[in-house]
């Protein structure tokens, strides 16, 4: 009937509380799975509250002290079911003792807190967490303010747990590295204390801002004190320079010079109408003589009057066309050759002289009056 009687009020104390706060069967922020095959170590950093966090426990001594008692009636229980060969009922008791003495320690003042540590660190040695134990037995060791009977006995029983254990001393240089172990952090840089290792092979893993992420393997042995160096490499920032394509020079093509091909035309047309009608003319001429000659038969006149007529039209025409081909040539020369071919060429002469500037002559003359035995002379230099 005890043992129920014990069952209940653990269940009437503890569960509300545990099923209100999550996470309560961890024991003052050390690692409660950190038993075989896990590290622990007290260089973690607590992560701020965030603003959603559950308000803070109310201290109660009173239910502290309840709750002790009952971890205590647990433990006892435990040890009973051990003796009797029951090493699973053993275990339940056990755990169920860590239960509340985690409530007892949770509600009750620090300095009470303390001391519980002491059998919190024995039920972890009896369940064969002897890492999270030797974390319990070093902090109570380490306690001021306690009896001192309860700091020597947690001092003999951690350097005991020291030989089956390993204590390993992690030099980072990389402040505010963060230690994981499968994924799980269980330290912050730097160390304030050696972690504590079961005996076996571990891979740790280190990160932080600014440096490359790095895993480290290693091997702890029973009874063994190391320490280990972890050089992290910065990540290296690298500055790549937009590279631009040079700009391609803009290629002006050349203005395209006036075409003289009319101008041509236009003159060797007014050449050949104008050579043509000063023939025409003469032969014109030619023809008028034999019409008004003396001795011009009649037919002669006639003739010589129908082909003047003809060679004088043609010599109209012909002066007719020469102008117009006079014309055009002089009006593409003004109008259209002259202005372009001005504007292919601008820019091109020299420069143009500031009016400003004074000028100056580019021959200097300068009269000289010598005598000679034949009078006077006026010579000049150039």
């Amino acid at each position: 009937m005890g043992r129920i009687a014990i069952a209940m009020l653990v269940a009437v104390l503890v569960l509300p509380r545990a099923m209100a706060q999550p996470g309560d069967g961890d024991i003052e922020m050390e690692p409660e799975n950190a038993g075989s095959g896990s590290a622990a170590g007290s260089g973690s950093a607590s992560a701020p509250a965030p603003d959603d966090a559950p308000p803070a426990v109310v201290k109660d001594p009173k239910l502290a002290k309840k709750l002790q008692q009952a971890a205590v009636q647990l433990d006892k229980k435990g040890d009973q079911a051990n003796k009797r060969n029951k090493p699973d009922d053993a275990k339940a008791q056990w755990e169920q003792a860590l239960v509340a003495y985690a409530k007892a320690m949770e509600v009750s003042e620090d300095a009470a807190a303390l001391p519980m540590r002491y059998d919190v660190g024995l039920i972890n040695e009896k369940l064969g967490k002897l890492d999270v134990a030797a974390i319990h037995m070093r902090a109570v060791a380490a306690a001021t303010g306690i009896k001192p009977d309860i700091v020597k006995k947690a001092k003999a029983k951690f350097d005991e747990l020291t030989t089956k254990v390993g204590l390993v001393t992690l030099t980072v240089n990389a402040e505010g590295a963060t230690i994981s172990l499968n994924g799980a952090e269980i330290a912050k840089t730097p160390l304030a204390e050696p972690l504590i290792f079961m005996p076996g092979t571990y891979t740790l893993s280190f990160a932080a801002d600014g440096f490359q992420p790095k895993d480290s393997e290693i091997k702890v042995e029973a009874g063994s004190e190391s320490e280990r160096g972890i050089d992290l490499e910065p990540i290296k920032i690298v500055v790549t320079p937009i590279k631009t394509e040079p700009e391609e020079p803009v290629v002006v093509p050349p203005p395209k010079q006036p075409s003289k091909l009319p101008l041509y035309i236009g003159g060797g047309a007014t050449v050949v109408f104008l050579g043509a009608a000063v023939i025409t003319g003469i032969m014109a001429v030619g023809q008028h003589s034999t019409f008004v000659a003396e001795d011009s038969t009649d037919f002669e006149r006639d003739d010589a009057k129908s082909n003047g007529k003809t060679l004088a039209l043609t010599t109209d025409v012909l002066f007719v066309g020469a102008l117009a081909a006079g014309g055009f040539t002089a009006y593409w020369y003004f109008k259209k050759y002259k202005p372009a071919k001005s504007k292919t060429t601008e820019g091109e002469g020299p420069p143009r002289r500031d009016p400003r500037a004074p000028e100056i002559s580019k021959v200097d003359v300068v009269p000289w009056v010598q005598g000679t035995n034949a009078g006077l002379s006026v010579l000049g230099s150039f």
